[in-house]
């Protein structure tokens, strides 16, 4: 290897560290935050660890005031699930059916279900909610699943990698006596399970941050989810800003223990994004 190379590769290097301290850095803070009183917390110059840590004070937020956080960890583990597994199942099914099956209206019917991402969240929240309710299913965990599991985008990525499954794959499958359900689940999948687990891993990050489509079809206490409880500890006329910070951090837990393990096939995933019809 020669200077210039080496050279190249120290600079390459000292960038992704800086970049990596960027985005660590937030998180970090916040836990570190977690342990400190409230008064150091506010204090001016700031102090980055705490000059006193509170370790009772990190795990009083599980019995703060009438907050539940217990069932709504259970809450968001349960819509969570269920969201991703359903638009993960019908997403697979959808994007194999508008790769692999020619039929009148294929591209448009695709157009306009593509087209829907263009559409605010907002835009609809309205009328989803009136049909939501007046199918009796407000203060539910269906309510609250099934808007969040048809996604677009999840349609746009299967479809395009079915395209690299090879055809005469299949073929032979059906020339063999498989049924058209045993080739998708057999032969289909596997073949794109690295781009299925990279919509698993956004899909669920998605679901599990999601603030807003919760807030407004659930009214009872018992049907909270974590980011509604992180947004619980500011009040009207304070804030508790330990009860946030610390609220936050075992918030995200679960999010990084997913992209722990399966970030390999997250990455993977996206660098196949550039596979073409």
């Amino acid at each position: 290897m020669n200077k210039k190379n080496i050279t190249v590769r120290t600079i390459l290097y000292i960038s992704l560290s800086i970049v990596t301290v960027i985005f660590i850095f937030p998180f970090f803070y916040t836990f570190i935050s977690s342990f400190k009183g409230k008064e150091e917390l506010l204090a001016i110059p700031l102090r980055f660890f705490p000059s006193k840590w509170h370790f009772r004070e990190f795990f009083d937020f599980w019995n703060y005031g009438d907050l539940n956080f217990t069932r709504y960890y259970i809450n968001s583990i349960i819509i969570t699930v269920g969201a991703v597994v359903l638009a993960t199942i019908l997403s697979a099914m959808s994007g194999y059916g508008f790769a692999k099956y020619k039929f009148r209206g294929n591209n448009f019917l695709f157009i306009m279900i593509l087209s829907t991402l263009m559409i605010p969240f907002t835009a609809i929240v309205i009328p989803l909610f009136l049909l939501v309710s007046r199918m009796g299913l407000a203060n539910t965990f269906p309510g609250i699943i099934l808007p969040m599991c048809l996604n677009a985008f999840g349609v746009f990525l299967v479809r395009q990698f079915m395209y690299s499954v090879p055809d005469q794959i299949m073929e032979a499958a059906r020339i063999d006596g498989a049924g058209e359900f045993r080739i998708f689940f057999t032969i289909a999948l596997p073949l794109i399970r690295v781009p299925l687990i990279s919509f698993i891993i956004i899909q669920a990050l998605n679901v599990w941050n999601e603030l807003f489509w919760p807030l407004i079809i659930s009214s009872s206490n018992n049907m909270r989810t974590i980011p509604q409880a992180v947004a619980l500890f500011a009040g009207t006329y304070e804030i508790n800003y330990i009860g946030q910070l610390t609220s936050s951090t075992f918030a995200s837990i679960p999010t990084l223990i997913l992209y722990i393990f399966l970030t390999r096939y997250f990455i993977t995933g996206v660098s196949m994004t550039g596979l073409k019809e």
